[in-house]
């Protein structure tokens, strides 16, 4: 046991100093379902549509890998196993990286309501008001890195048979505002991969929500023996066609020299990071 603990801590510690300096084929930011709380009383099964829910929006708009707390228990669980100790390092690797979350997200839902229709079409109209805030997890002090509120479109709720169906049908109503918040508050993360003349492919792309026009920040980062890092902006590119295999192509808008450099020096502990510039 002392020798897969010991083992254990000692990757743990590894990756979390790689992951502080970004790893070079991370697209996406892994977020943690965190709390989802009821002002009133709320039935268990209400709770995890919301959450899911919400975790299937924040999936989709590829801003994130979504990580539950279901799932972060039964791998921990299973890292403590003696055959979790005989896998290769770099299966190891994976997956403690994939416990590592940047942010965790927690719900406060301020209002859930159904209301009982009678005469005409019966069953249950349903009204939902979310507020959604995601934390931080770099942070000791739990720092919200941004908070909104999402309310259903009650102007134009349809009466369903029962109540799980209603509270689906005013989830579904805020899909596109609940996307909209992630694609235009958090950024992709990516790496030059190659370039040519006044072009570079990234390895990100339309799998993570990347569209035609988007443009990056290009950083050069660099990482210290203590896991601290630096970054210098270097410059700006510009996608000009995504990629079927998942990368995008871009135009060099500014700091093509610099860019070129960096990248013919990139190494394990250097490398260019490219960031999506929101709008």
């Amino acid at each position: 046991m002392k020798r897969i603990l010991g083992a254990f801590l000692y990757l743990v510690c590894g990756v979390f100093v790689a992951l502080q300096a970004q790893d070079l084929n991370k697209t996406s930011l892994v977020l943690r379902m965190g709390d989802f709380k009821s002002v009133e009383p709320l039935h268990e099964r209400f709770l995890d549509m919301i959450k899911a829910k919400v975790g299937e929006v924040a999936t989709a708009s590829g801003r994130f890998t979504v990580l539950d707390d279901e799932m972060a228990s039964a791998e921990s669980q299973y890292m403590m196993r003696e055959d979790f100790m005989d896998l290769p390092d770099e299966k190891r690797r994976e997956i403690l990286e994939g416990l590592l979350n940047d942010y965790t997200l927690h719900c406060n839902i301020t209002k859930c309501k159904f209301t009982k229709k009678t005469g005409g079409a019966n069953g249950y109209t349903c009204v939902v008001t979310l507020k959604l805030s995601v934390v931080n997890a770099a942070s000791d002090k739990a720092e919200v890195a941004d908070e909104r509120s999402f309310v259903s479109n009650f102007k134009n709720m349809i009466v369903k048979n029962t109540k799980d169906a209603a509270l689906d049908d005013a989830l579904q109503s805020m899909t596109e505002k609940m996307t909209n918040y992630f694609v235009n508050n958090f950024a992709v993360y990516g790496t030059i991969t190659k370039y040519d003349g006044n072009e570079v492919v990234i390895n990100c792309g339309q799998n993570q929500g990347i569209k035609k026009g988007d443009t990056f920040q290009v950083k050069y980062v660099t990482m210290a023996k203590d896991g601290t890092q630096t970054n210098v902006p270097v410059g700006i590119i510009k996608v000009k066609e995504m990629m079927p295999d998942g990368t995008s192509t871009c135009g060099i808008s500014d700091g093509k020299d610099g860019i070129i450099e960096k990248f013919q020096n990139s190494s394990s502990t250097s490398w260019l990071q490219c960031k999506l510039i929101l709008k």
